[in-house]
C-alpha cells in the first residue's frame, strides 16, 4: 500500500480574516527548533508507518515558503532516508505568492519540491484585503513568473468563491486572470465562513457586504465549470481541476482513503484504523517528549470507515473503488445503503464505470444531500 506525508508549517506573516488553520504570526524565531524537531519526527515515525513507498509529500501550513531552501532540504533530506520514496514522488510546496523570492524557489527545487501551491484566492485587490491577504493582484502574477523562470512545470493555484459582495462576472474575472497564468492546476472552492474566525464576525456585525445569494453562487459555479472544461483542464473532483496528468496525487491520498502521516503541531495521520493527530500548540510539540506529540483520536468503527470511503469517492469524478470496498467491507456499497442508491440510480444521479461507483454531474451538484440521505438510513437500520 503506498502512502503520503504531510508536513505542517505553522508559521506566518499575517493570520487571514477566513482562516480557521492553525498558523502562528511573529513566531519565526522558532523556525530552527522547528527544522530539527520535524526532522527527528520523521526518523521516530517511520517504523510505524506501514507502507510500501511513500508516493507524495506535502508542505502545508500556515505559509511554508517562509522556509528557506536549506530548511527544506534539510527535511527532505531526512525524510529519503527515514522513508522509501518512489521515484516519481510528486512534492508539493504550499506557498503565499507575497513570500516568494528567486532565492528559495530556486533552493525548493533543488531540494526535491516539484509542485507549487499558491494561495491567490483572487485578483479582485478588494477582496484580497477583506480575506486580510498580504499580496496584490500583481504581485500573484509576478510569483507565478518568478516560478517558471525558477524552473516549476507543475503550479496549482488556489481560487476562492462565493466571497461577500461577490458577483459571478467579478468571479469570471478572477478565473479569466488565473488562466491566463497557464497553470496546471486549480482548485476553486466555495468560502465556508468558519465561526470565531474575524471574517465571521465582520460578517455578524455587517462589516462587509452580504453573502452571494444561492442562485448566484450555482451561476460562478456553472461558469466554473464551462470555462475550465474549454480551456482544458478537467474536473477530476470538486472543487479541483486539472490539466491532463497534473492531478493531485497528494490529495487523492485523501479521497482514495489511502494512509497518511502527519508530522507537526496540528497535523492529523491515519494509518489503517488508526487516527491520531498533534495538539495545536507549537511550543508544546517543540519542547514536549515524542510519547506525548500525538494523541489518538480512536479507531474508526467499520460502519464509519465504510461510509468515509463513499463519502470521499463521491468527491472525485471517478468514484469509489468497488474491488477494494469488497475487499475491506465484504460488500458493495448497495448492500447497506440499499435504499438511498436505489433512488440514486434511478434519477440518474449515480453511474457504475470501469468497476467505481461515481456521481453523475447532477448527482455530484447535490452531493451533500445524498450523502445526508445515507446518513440517515444507515441510522434507521442500527439495533437499539
Amino acid at each position: 500500500m503506498k502512502g503520503s506525508l504531510y508536513i505542517h508549517v505553522p508559521f506566518c506573516l499575517r493570520k487571514c480574516a477566513y482562516c480557521d488553520f492553525y498558523s502562528l504570526p511573529d513566531q519565526l524565531s522558532l523556525k530552527e527548533a522547528y527544522v530539527k524537531t520535524v526532522c527527528e519526527e520523521l526518523t521516530l515515525q517511520a517504523a510505524s508507518f506501514d507502507v510500501t513507498e511513500v508516493h507524495s509529500i506535502y508542505f502545508g501550513g500556515g505559509t511554508p515558503t517562509l522556509l528557506t531552501g536549506h530548511e527544506v532540504k534539510e527535511i527532505l533530506r531526512t525524510a529519503f532516508t527515514a522513508y522509501h520514496i518512489c521515484p516519481d514522488a510528486e512534492i508539493t510546496m504550499e506557498g503565499n505568492p507575497g513570500t516568494l523570492t528567486e532565492a528559495n524557489l530556486t533552493g525548493y527545487l533543488e531540494a526535491g519540491v516539484n509542485r507549487l501551491s499558491l494561495g491567490v484566492q483572487s485578483f479582485d485587490p478588494g477582496e484580497l484585503s477583506m480575506l486580510g491577504r498580504i499580496h496584490t493582484p500583481e504581485e500573484a502574477e509576478h510569483a507565478v513568473r518568478l516560478a517558471r523562470k525558477a524552473g516549476f512545470r507543475n503550479i496549482n493555484l488556489d481560487l476562492m468563491y462565493g466571497l461577500p459582495g461577490q458577483r459571478a462576472d467579478g468571479f469570471e474575472r478572477t478565473l479569466r486572470r488565473a488562466i491566463s497564468l497557464y497553470p496546471e492546476h486549480l482548485s476553486c472552492y466555495s468560502l465556508i465562513v468558519e465561526p470565531g474566525t474575524p471574517l465571521a464576525l465582520r460578517i455578524e456585525q455587517n462589516q462587509v457586504p452580504p453573502l452571494p445569494g444561492e442562485e448566484t453562487i450555482l451561476e460562478m459555479e456553472e461558469t466554473m465549470k464551462t470555462l475550465l472544461r474549454e480551456q482544458g483542464f478537467h474536473r477530476y473532483e470538486v472543487s479541483n481541476y486539472a490539466r491532463e496528468g497534473f492531478e493531485s496525487r497528494h490529495n487523492l491520498t485523501y479521497w482514495e482513503c489511502e494512509p497518511y502521516l502527519g508530522i507537526g503541531p496540528a497535523a492529523h495521520s491515519c494509518i489503517g484504523s488508526k487516527r491520531f493527530y498533534c495538539p495545536d500548540d507549537l511550543k508544546k510539540w517543540l519542547l514536549g517528549p515524542s510519547t506525548e506529540r500525538y494523541l489518538e483520536e480512536g479507531d474508526n468503527q467499520e460502519s464509519d470507515r465504510r461510509f468515509e470511503r463513499v463519502m470521499m469517492g463521491f468527491r472525485m469524478t471517478r468514484g469509489v473503488d468497488l474491488a477494494r470496498f469488497w475487499e475491506d467491507f465484504g460488500a458493495r456499497p448497495e448492500c447497506f445503503w440499499p435504499k438511498t442508491l436505489s433512488e440514486m440510480k434511478k434519477m440518474n444521479m449515480v453511474r457504475e464505470q470501469d468497476g467505481r461507483l461515481a456521481l453523475t454531474e447532477t448527482g455530484m451538484d447535490v452531493m451533500n444531500y445524498w450523502l445526508v440521505k445515507m446518513m440517515e438510513e444507515e441510522e434507521s437500520t442500527k439495533e437499539y
